[in-house]
């Protein structure tokens, strides 16, 4: 789900509630499934088949993603379907929307099943390319094709706003967090305005009409029934789909609740204070646990009772040539990173060294931030996300009147300034009914009853949706059964691809909640096991030199590039000498051979800055496959061990140097390829340590 706060370069997407149980209803409104009709007839949109059956609303498409995801044709294919922008006005405009079809992936076609899987995609306002690239691989498609349907408004699916973040570049202004948080609302102002102008119909965007999408999806294309898999926002339109579209889902699996009625959510608070305690309550096994929470807060505390202005990178983007720092930075980073379970060994240490960075007010990483924070902001929307679909969702479905109520309830926590702004909660309310849009009749989005055999499946440290609207739901839902998965994040089903489509599997097979064995997801991934990240402000000085690449890195390339390649050089060709030597048998002396040591230093100066390099590059690595934006806090193990070995090879240079320079002066014979070749060894080690030391690569 996704709650839009412009915070600058941390760009993290918000909603939900807390783990602790929020205050829910203690006798929810259940709604009976009832059947669903069009309120607008097929006749009346033209969408009749012709004789052979042909559904004249579905048309192929080449997928837009082809080129950025690697498939065989026949694995992946796409289309659009043509649907009414709002089925409840007559005269509406037809709009088409992007669906993909990830055929079988299992090499025995005898085990393929008829009935597919559709994927409901997360938001609302998620493009449709990251799905297709994570799930492609998952094995609960070994079996069934797995379809995925872009919601309207988004990407190929006549997405609208597509310069969301980039209009009127004036709003960038913000130097605190009610002036963002009512600039965002402005920003959507604008973005419903010139929608408005184009003739598009917002109040056509809400879950009702997407859970109609689906339907008109799944009858398009011919099928009964088929299994329905939803992971947050798509959990929400899992069940209005049980409202709009009961005899055609077949079995359905929830995951990372979002309740149909929306209670329990928007409570920044308790999104917050479950976040850190879960990091920072049994927290252990490295130094950045120490203290953790005071240091957190004392950081935060300190960036918003005397903020950072920064001068902007990019004065296009930010025309005032200023841009404010977000104290929230050293919680949005985090709580983005604990989506995934993969990163939690490392979000301890992410807190940690933020914290103390700019605690000191580092003047390198406030040049860095400055880069990120104004040259990040980009147009947004495109093909990945829709912020203009999201605004319109929210407004129609009564999220954006929750959070205002939230926003009064926590007036005084000590997230009040940090996250929670009251003000823009007032603004963007305000910016909802300025555009005519209201929140749907609430009976729509009560909970619901239904026969359909559901798994509700939730993580227990999930950071958005935590564990207590599944226990809601589940309560509510009689016949369902849930799961909850231990130290998991968001959508455990989906993070867990192995044991969850294993699940799955056998669930569509059977249907069957009582006998189905989901004890892996029960047992979850484990305990994380922390870890320290080694401190480096290297990718700041990176960052403040992009506003003038590539130019502004040819220096440095030169200066840790050339060394390199000469130590490369040097570490292959002795050994191929020493080799020589023995075959040819003559004294050391005769051949000019004698270096007094310095043959050996160099060549371990060389391997020293190789063997660093490559160490450094594997801790980064680390965090790059598993939490890249951790990169921003420092290096994974083993860097540590590489940034010692960098330091190492300065000092095996200057001694192979020093050694070469005593032979010489002592009047041993030293070829002058060997003594040019030894020279540039030990010289290029120095230059290696050298921009090191420039570069933030030592371990002090």
């Amino acid at each position: 789900m996704i709650h839009l706060i412009a915070m600058a370069g941390a760009a993290v997407s918000l909603m939900a509630a807390a783990q602790d149980a929020p205050d829910l209803p203690a006798s929810p409104e259940i709604a009976p499934v009832t059947p669903y009709e069009d309120p607008i007839s097929p006749d009346e949109t033209g969408f009749e088949p012709d004789e052979s059956g042909v559904n004249p609303r579905l048309t192929p498409l080449v997928c837009p993603f082809k080129g950025e995801i690697e498939y065989e044709p026949g694995e992946i294919s796409c289309g659009v379907i043509t649907v009414p922008e709002n089925r409840e006005r007559a005269g509406t405009r037809l709009i088409q929307l992007h669906y993909v079809r990830i055929a079988p992936t299992g090499e025995d076609e005898s085990e393929h099943r008829e009935d597919p899987v559709i994927y409901l995609t997360g938001g609302p306002g998620v493009g449709v390319d990251a799905y297709v690239g994570r799930l492609k691989d998952h094995p609960v498609a070994e079996t069934r094709a797995l379809y995925i349907l872009e919601q309207r408004g988004i990407g190929a699916s006549t997405s609208f706003c597509l310069q969301f973040n980039a209009i009127d570049p004036g709003l960038n202004a913000a130097r605190d967090l009610d002036e963002m948080s009512i600039a965002n609302a402005e920003r959507t102002a604008l973005c419903f305005r010139e929608a408005a102008e184009q003739g598009i119909d917002l109040s056509g965007y809400n879950t009702v009409e997407n859970a109609r999408d689906v339907r008109a999806l799944r009858e398009a294309l011919g099928y009964e029934a088929w299994n329905v898999w939803g992971i947050s926002y798509g959990s929400h339109l899992g069940q209005m789909l049980l409202r709009t579209d009961p005899d055609g889902v077949r079995a359905l699996v929830l995951d990372a609740i979002v309740p149909n009625d929306l209670a329990g959510l928007f409570d920044w608070t308790r999104i917050f204070d479950t976040l850190v305690a879960n990091f920072t309550g049994d927290c252990s096994g490295a130094k950045a646990c120490d203290d953790l929470e005071a240091r957190l807060f004392a950081a935060m505390d300190s960036l918003r009772d005397d903020p950072v202005i920064l001068p902007a990178a990019d004065s296009e983007m930010a025309p005032g040539g200023e841009v404010w720092l977000p104290p929230a930075l050293l919680v949005y980073l985090p709580f983005s990173l604990a989506y995934e379970e993969a990163t939690y060994p490392f979000i301890p240490a992410v807190m940690s060294n933020l914290s103390d960075a700019l605690t000191r007010r580092d003047q390198v990483v406030l040049d860095g931030l400055a880069v990120a924070l104004s040259g990040g902001m980009g147009p947004g929307g495109g093909m990945s996300m829709s912020p203009g679909m999201s605004a319109a969702v929210q407004c129609n479905d009564g999220y954006v009147q929750g959070e205002l109520a939230a926003a009064e309830a926590s007036a005084g926590s000590r997230w009040h300034g940090l996250v929670v702004s009251l003000p823009g909660a007032q603004r963007a309310v305000q910016v909802c009914e300025e555009a005519g849009l209201s929140p749907r009749p609430r009976d729509e989005y009560a909970l619901v009853q239904s026969d359909v055999p559901t798994l509700i499946v939730n993580g227990a440290w999930d950071p958005i949706t935590p564990p207590s609207l599944a226990v809601y739901i589940h309560g509510a839902m009689p016949g369902t059964r849930y799961v909850e998965v231990p130290y998991a994040g968001h959508g455990p089903t989906r993070s867990m691809p192995e044991c969850s489509a294993q699940v799955m599997r056998d669930f569509f097979d059977t249907r069957d909640l009582d006998g189905l064995d989901a004890s892996c997801l029960e047992e979850g991934p484990g305990a994380p096991a922390y870890e320290d990240l080694v401190w480096s402000t290297a990718l700041y000085r990176a960052l403040a030199r992009t506003p003038d690449a590539p130019g502004s890195f040819t220096a440095p390339a030169i200066w840790a590039g050339l060394p390199m390649l000469i130590l490369l050089l040097g570490v292959l060709i002795i050994p191929l000498a020493v080799i020589a030597r023995m075959i040819d048998r003559r004294p050391a002396a005769e051949l000019g051979a004698l270096t007094g040591g310095a043959r050996l230093t160099a060549w371990l100066a060389g391997l020293s800055a190789l063997t660093g390099a490559g160490l450094i590059g594997a801790g980064a690595a680390r965090l790059a496959e598993d939490a890249d934006a951790a990169l921003i806090a420092g290096f994974a193990a083993p860097a540590g061990a590489g940034m010692w070995l960098l330091l190492a090879s300065g000092l095996l240079g200057l001694a192979s140097l020093g050694l070469l320079a005593r032979t010489v002066l002592t009047g041993d014979r030293v070829r002058v390829g060997s003594l040019t070749g030894l020279f540039a060894m030990g010289a290029s080690a120095l230059a290696v340590t050298a921009f090191a030391l420039a570069w933030d690569l030592t371990p002090f």
